[in-house]
């Protein structure tokens, strides 16, 4: 309200300047007291100073129009404001100061808990110091009581002691981070409706961290699944460690350097030893005081990925008989499967591809994996792009959003790829576990423009 008033009357000045000066004193003093009111009641926004800047000028403007005697100082003075409208609008339509996320649909109420831990048998192989051991941090999302109370999580972590930089952009884009609302309840018991839940374990993008992922998550957590998010420190954006570290990402390659194939397969395979460290976490901690894992059923545990998650997540299941299914969203694998086939469920979502070169390796990649496995089911989202698998779009106001959907490839129709992906990922899953036959058509059938693939 406050922006919308404050560029009205700065517009009015610029093209009415006659029509307004009788009010315009009165409405500066409006303006004043809405702008004292929203930092008494919010607090400061970054994204507000050029509007302070704006009605500082305004005062001035006002007060002093009798001294603006000649043509050029109007100009000058019409043109500033004009400038400063423009700057006031332009953060409020770039990124959302407290984004708002898609709120989970499934059944259940969500609780989340955060694991962070240790690997004292394998060294860090990403930093520079001997002594460092792989952390892991697990981000659990899972079915609540539905009276559950509490406060939400935080969106990232780090917050209150965030890095100058976050994946390239400036810590104080997410200084109002805290205010997210995950839909998920901080530390809430897990729901007693089941005696034990299955799993899900969810790998992220390269670079990206979990948080990137809660509406994909808390969607499918309210399904009714313990959904175990990875971060995997040094490669995710931000991620805060065991002993409070803060950790961000450590590149030991760069674009165009040689052997690229070699360093993501490293990546994918350091990210498989991960996921077996988690796996066997759950089997050790099955007994401990925390009954949150006694919850959890170790016999149905099912994995996805969002790109190289997603890859890691069809190569971890080849590797790990533990792992009852796997599903790929939009990944390309680097390196070999094991040389023995194996018969499990495994689902490919995608984006849309065409047929170039660069989408080669993504195209053989999962060839392999559909070889493996001896088949499996393969759909594509034929307007959704790699981003619109994220809560990257969700972080833009609408009308970047819109921009970056349609004519950057960036985060296209985020809300109808979210749900799509939740309901196929829950059917297929869901049938899988229970041992019934996966028939996925009829859920693709309930939205536009997803069609299914040949998968070879």
């Amino acid at each position: 309200m406050l922006l919308v008033t404050l560029t009205a009357v700065s517009l009015c000045s610029v093209i009415i300047p006659k029509r307004i000066s009788r009010i315009e004193k009165s409405l500066i003093g409006l303006i004043i007291l809405m702008a004292f009111t929203q930092l008494l009641v919010e607090g400061y926004y970054w994204h507000y100073i050029p509007s302070y800047l704006l009605l500082i000028l305004l005062m001035i403007r006002t007060l002093f129009a009798h001294k603006l005697s000649n043509n050029l100082q109007k100009r000058l003075f019409q043109f500033i404001l004009v400038l400063l409208i423009l700057l006031s609008i332009i953060p409020w339509a770039i990124f959302l100061p407290t984004p708002k996320l898609l709120e989970p649909q499934g059944d259940y109420q969500v609780g989340t808990r955060i694991f962070r831990w240790v690997d004292i048998n394998r060294d860090e192989e990403i930093t520079s110091n001997p002594l460092d051991k792989r952390n892991v941090v697990i981000q659990a999302w899972y079915p609540t009581e539905e009276n559950a109370k509490g406060a939400h999580s935080y969106y990232l972590d780090g917050i209150g002691n965030l890095p100058e930089k976050i994946g390239g952009l400036p810590k104080w884009i997410f200084d109002y981070y805290d205010q997210v609302n995950t839909h998920g309840i901080l530390n809430a018991p897990t729901s007693k409706t089941q005696k034990q839940w299955p799993v899900i374990i969810f790998l992220t993008g390269n670079g990206a961290s979990r948080a990137f992922y809660t509406s994909l998550v808390s969607g499918l957590a309210s399904r009714g699944y313990v959904v175990l998010a990875i971060d995997h420190p040094y490669e995710s954006m931000i991620t805060q460690l065991a002993d409070g570290t803060i950790a961000t990402t450590i590149e030991k390659h760069s674009k165009g350097a040689p052997n690229l194939l070699g360093f993501m397969e490293a990546r994918l395979n350091l990210r498989i030893a991960d996921v077996k460290f988690v796996i066997n976490q759950l089997d050790s901690l099955v007994d401990s005081a925390d009954s949150f894992f006694s919850s959890l059923d170790k016999n149905r545990i099912v994995i996805t990925g969002h790109s190289l998650g997603g890859a890691t997540a069809g190569a971890a299941m080849a590797i790990d008989p533990r792992i009852k299914a796997a599903a790929n969203i939009d990944g390309t694998l680097y390196g070999e499967l094991p040389k023995i086939n194996d018969t499990r469920p495994f689902l490919l979502i995608e984006s849309k591809k065409d047929t170039s070169s660069r989408f080669q390796r993504y195209e053989n990649g999962n060839q392999r994996l559909f070889k493996h496995f001896g088949g499996g089911y393969r759909y594509q989202i034929t307007e959704a792009d790699h981003y619109s698998f994220t809560d990257a779009p969700f972080l833009l106001s609408f009308p970047t959003r819109f921009i970056a959907g349609r004519f950057l490839e960036f985060g296209n129709i985020p809300i109808k790829t979210n749900r799509a992906t939740v309901e196929i990922l829950n059917d297929f899953f869901s049938n899988t576990l229970n041992h019934k036959l996966i028939q996925l058509d009829s859920v693709v059938s309930r939205y536009e423009g997803i069609i299914k693939k040949p998968m070879d």
